[in-house]
């Protein structure tokens, strides 16, 4: 899922493309989120469910939790997830806001019926992000987000956590080829390297593998997670990836659905 912890890890990885759309009371929508995430059509909706693989890599029974569903809204934006196991159990859900032009605005997730945290971000007259406020369950501040970069697509690549008594904690950067997030590293607050991921996509432009290496004081220990895809659909998204180790066992298979605006469905 779109979650609290990912925003924070990549801060804005979401906020999308600058292909613009036109929202009905005539203000121009600058980003956008199917563009940056690669998909094709007007899609309005994403179920993906999770399989167990058996010895062959192929799929099996259904993984207990949980079928993830995103929703966005008519300029291409994420604006809510739902988490929910194989019962139909809500586990979890997130329910973004946005800015005019699409940017990132805020969003509040809750976990089995209860908040769990609040994120919001503030720009400046410009339209740029310029920090953030990450709140708890109680809705009391956890942590600032202060020293925002942002490139011409609306991601941010870089920022700087410090805690509700304003003492810087760490950083994160990020790196992209184009919308295309590459390398993103995370240091403490000596500047010394805390973790590291980097990124490899196909032709089109979906995500193939990440290496992530994390540095602790005695060790540093790199893990690598491949993808493939087997299937698309019609209008060329993926609807099954198979998820590898580093010792290449496959270990998860995904399988998408999608809605499109009926604009998108009378095409067909």
């Amino acid at each position: 899922m779109k979650k609290i912890s990912i925003i924070v890890a990549g801060l804005f990885i979401l906020a999308a493309c600058n292909n613009e759309e036109k929202k009905e009371a005539g203000t121009k929508v600058k980003y956008n989120d199917r563009s940056i995430e690669g998909l094709k059509g007007e899609v309005t909706a994403i179920e993906e469910t999770p399989y167990k693989t058996d010895s062959t890599g192929k799929p099996g029974e259904m993984d207990s939790c949980c079928i993830d569903r995103w929703e966005y809204d008519a300029n291409g934006n994420f604006i809510t997830s739902t988490s929910k196991d194989s019962k139909g159990t809500l586990k979890e859900e997130s329910v973004a806001a946005r800015y005019d032009d699409g940017l990132w605005k805020s969003q509040k997730t809750t976990k089995d019926g209860k908040v769990s945290s609040t994120f919001e971000t503030q720009v400046d007259d410009k339209g740029q992000y310029v920090g953030g406020q990450l709140f708890d369950s109680t809705g009391k501040l956890e942590y600032n987000y202060k020293g925002l970069t942002q490139n011409e697509f609306g991601q941010v690549m870089g920022w700087k956590q410090f805690d509700k008594d304003s003492v810087f904690r760490q950083e994160g950067e990020s790196k992209y080829d184009k919308n295309l997030l590459i390398d993103f590293t995370m240091k403490d607050s000596t500047g010394k390297v805390k973790s590291s991921s980097s990124y490899k996509y196909n032709d089109k432009g979906e995500q193939t593998e990440v290496s992530n290496t994390t540095v602790t004081k005695d060790s540093t220990t790199t893990k690598v997670t491949k993808y493939t895809y087997e299937a698309h659909d019609e209008q060329g998204n993926w609807t099954q990836r198979t998820t590898w180790d580093d010792k290449g066992k496959a270990t998860r298979v995904a399988k998408r659905t999608y809605t499109y605006s009926k604009k998108e469905e009378e095409k067909k």
